[in-house]
């Protein structure tokens, strides 16, 4: 049964139906596995930092190269432009400006890349994963589980929380 309130006793299900820890060894082997978990959470989420700033450099390099493009210039008269351009209003407006070159506007957002955006989306999958684990650790009300949580949340922003914030990620 599950106490609904703080307390250090044991007999709550912990993450798993078969991981109750009961004695006070179970509870401290739980506590441990519960800071290594939040280590790894915070390692997890610096890692991501990290990689988003090296697909936010790969992203932007793509763009300058395709602005540096001097095919990246749209010809009114062109029919490979884009569908959200509202070009074909001027063409009909002012045939006369059928050869006069439009520059494509700039991005607001960065461009879809497969090889960027997939390994976000699993980062983001398995932090999720990590973080409804960790909810449901501390909805246990077992305080010595939440110290644990927070406490390896503290050791693993020391260890990594650097990683990926200060000066885009350099030293």
């Amino acid at each position: 049964m599950m106490t609904p309130w703080l307390h250090f006793s044991g007999g709550d299900y912990l993450i798993f139906k078969t991981w109750i820890p009961e004695s006070k060894s179970t509870i401290a082997g739980a506590c441990i596995a519960l800071v290594a978990f939040c280590i790894l959470e915070r390692w997890i989420a610096a890692l991501r930092r990290q990689m988003e700033i090296q697909w936010g450099s790969r992203a932007l390099a793509l763009i300058l190269q395709k602005q540096r493009n001097p095919n990246d210039t749209q010809h009114v008269g062109n029919k490979t432009k884009d569908p959200s351009d509202k070009i074909d209003v001027v063409e009909e407006a002012f045939p006369a400006l059928s050869t006069t070159p439009v520059r494509s506007r700039p991005r607001l957002v960065p461009p879809f890349i497969p090889m960027h955006d997939i390994p976000r989306g699993i980062f983001q999958a398995v932090q999720s994963l990590f973080s409804y684990a960790l909810m449901l650790a501390v909805m246990t009300f077992n305080a010595s589980y939440i110290i644990s949580v927070v406490l390896g949340l503290a050791i693993g922003e020391v260890l990594f929380g650097r990683i990926g914030r200060l000066n885009r990620g350099r030293v």
